[in-house]
């Protein structure tokens, strides 16, 4: 369990979000941002950059997408934070280590390129969880991260058919590998949507889909780390 803190990133006395459209409650703020973001993910698609694997290309991929909403776009957060009850994401204290880690296992990893598409599932279920993880943004890091695979995963001679698949799925699957460290649910998912370049999409949705009107979202909320939170990582990165 973690204890809610003071978030920076919230109006004050409301769990809204500060923006530059000086909206005031969550409803318009969705409406707005989903909408802004649409329009800007569709002109980022026309041209999409070659894949870096890199954490600096994650944060220029969040703050395009996000630029209309967030005065923060495409910067780190500066909180600790969980989401829905579960285990919290990467400590804020970590952050570095974190960062490198995720380029690191990526690049080892030949960014997923030259693998057959079994291998490419395997792997990419790692590396996606490892950046799930790291979670940098205060806010919009899903969206962030599927046009960052996206890019990877054209790369490697594979795209992603986002559409086959509700939030729900990707949420059970993201939650699980991150809380109990098993990719099983992600390789699932990732097999029902992986289809080499020469195959066509069949839903060939890129934002749409993730809009689900009985599906309640979890927010990403502040909080306070626990000494049995850090074990993990301190495990992982070999930190006394």
């Amino acid at each position: 369990m973690v204890d809610e803190v003071f978030d920076p990133y919230l109006i004050p006395h409301t769990r809204v979000l500060k923006n530059k459209l000086n909206v005031q409650t969550q409803e318009d703020l969705d409406f707005f941002e989903n909408d802004l973001v649409s329009v800007r993910s569709y002109k980022l698609y026309e041209n999409l950059p070659h894949a870096e694997g890199t954490v600096r290309q994650l944060q220029w991929i969040h703050h395009y997408l996000f630029q209309d909403v967030y005065d923060w776009s495409g910067q780190i957060r500066t909180i600790d934070m969980t989401k829905g009850g579960g285990e919290p994401f990467h400590p804020l204290e970590y952050m570095g280590v974190g960062i490198r880690y995720c380029e690191q296992t990526l690049k080892n990893d030949n960014l997923l390129q030259g693998l057959s598409i079994d291998d490419f599932i395997s792997k990419l279920s790692v590396n996606y969880n490892n950046f799930n993880v790291l979670h940098p943004f205060r806010e919009g890091n899903g969206r962030t991260q599927r046009v960052f695979w996206d890019i990877v995963a054209r790369d490697a001679g594979y795209h992603f058919d986002w559409g086959l698949i509700t939030q729900r799925i990707n949420d059970k699957a993201s939650i699980r590998a991150k809380d109990a460290n098993d990719t099983k649910l992600l390789e699932d998912m990732f097999r029902i949507i992986t289809k080499p370049l020469n195959v066509e999409l069949l839903a060939q949705q890129q934002f749409a889909h993730l809009v689900e009107e009985e599906y309640e979202y979890a927010p990403n909320v502040a909080s306070v780390l626990q000494d049995k939170d850090y074990a993990a990582y301190k495990t992982r990165y070999g930190i006394d």
